[in-house]
């Protein structure tokens, strides 16, 4: 017999009890044959009995891990084995969310031999109608990557990869104009409450290069080399559940870890903010918090989301940005692989297909295409 595999079941009518016992043999995964007995009231009965403690026996557990353990207990040891992956804080952060608040409501009392691919489509299209697209796909991702764990553990195959893709809607990607860009600029600087909050600076750094707001918040006086013009761009700010807001001392992804040259105009207010001896933040952060410690991402796009409302450009975030820089260099005839370096994208498709090939460091031609966009009113 294979590994997993049982011989003959055989019956045994008890006349004394009435019973009826089904007995086979099982051939464990230690390789040694040993025999598996449950009764029941009828041969039926039983023969179904011992079905379902071959199955179970065959599933070949460990620990905890179970084709019978409910997906709710489950969560708690994917979480376990979350904790011990390469996957970056944000990242784990972003699928225990996820676990937590869509998987846990919508499959916590099914069992893991129970996932099928209809099943899983019944609760990720329920949680869509009820939450949204996107938390559909956050919770789609999370349970793929606990249905992985789970194969490595107790189920045979990752039911979720056959289960049905839930398409994002995508919105036409709107850019900033370069006179839109100036317009912008020199409204965020006769903006009281915008000048307090440091968010000129920031919003001219990332109309100048294209980062993330995590990254532009990581920026530090050591990735500065303002006499080469350039910014190396190595990690990115996290709030860490139960610690607070720390660097991360990576990017999101291997192709964000990049150097840039700084146009011109982000060059001029950089040097001037260190001449005038600007405050730095911990690490020597450039763009800290108005109180001087590590600037929370997060309330920074709440900041900005209410001064962009204010100042006339409901329309605009800091996604914008990044998307205008792509449009920009697309129409200064830069190629998608460049632009794709640019924003750190790892696959220029992202760019092409989310903004409108990877290079350790940008050439200077980006950063003149890009100093009309930095250049203040």
């Amino acid at each position: 017999m294979a590994l997993g595999a049982h011989g003959h079941i055989d019956f045994h009518d008890d006349p004394g009890s009435g019973r009826v016992r089904a007995r086979a043999r099982f051939r464990d995964f230690d390789g040694t044959c040993r025999p598996v007995t449950r009764w029941g009231a009828t041969r039926a009965e039983a023969e179904a009995r011992l079905l379902e403690a071959l199955t179970d026996q065959a599933a070949f557990p460990a620990g905890d891990w179970t084709r019978g353990a409910r997906v709710a207990v489950a969560i708690g040891l994917w979480r376990a084995d979350l904790e011990a992956s390469a996957l970056a804080p944000a990242t784990r952060q972003l699928y225990e969310a996820a676990a937590r608040l869509y998987v846990q409501p919508a499959l916590g009392q099914v069992r893991l031999g129970e996932l099928t691919p209809a099943v899983i489509d019944r609760a990720l299209t329920l949680v869509k109608v009820n939450k949204g697209t996107q938390p559909a796909r956050a919770a789609r991702r999370a349970l793929s990557s606990l249905c992985a764990d789970a194969v490595r553990h107790a189920i045979g195959h990752n039911p979720v990869r056959d289960s049905r893709p839930i398409p994002c809607e995508h919105r036409q990607a709107r850019a900033l104009t370069p006179a839109e860009a100036a317009d912008l600029q020199t409204r965020l600087a006769a903006d009281p409450r915008a000048t307090r909050l440091d968010l000129p600076d920031l919003v001219q750094f990332m109309l100048g290069t294209g980062v993330r707001i995590g990254e532009a918040a990581a920026v530090r006086d050591a990735v500065l080399d303002l006499d080469a013009g350039t910014v190396h761009i190595n990690a990115t700010i996290i709030r860490v559940p139960g610690v607070g807001l720390r660097i991360q001392p990576h990017t999101k992804t291997t192709a964000s870890q990049r150097v840039l040259a700084l146009p011109a105009p982000v060059l001029d207010t950089l040097r001037h903010r260190r001449a005038v001896g600007r405050p730095t933040g911990p690490a020597g952060v450039v763009f800290c918090s108005p109180t001087g410690q590590l600037r929370d991402p997060s309330n920074t796009q709440a900041d900005l989301r209410g001064t962009l409302d204010r100042i006339g450009y409901p329309w605009v975030t800091s996604h914008t940005f990044r998307k205008t820089v792509a449009s920009r260099l697309d129409d200064q005839g830069f190629s998608i692989r460049h632009i794709a370096d640019q924003l750190g994208h790892a696959r220029p498709s992202t760019t092409l297909d989310h903004y409108l090939g990877r290079r350790a460091v940008t050439t200077a031609d980006h950063a003149a295409a890009l100093a009309d966009l930095a250049a203040r009113g």
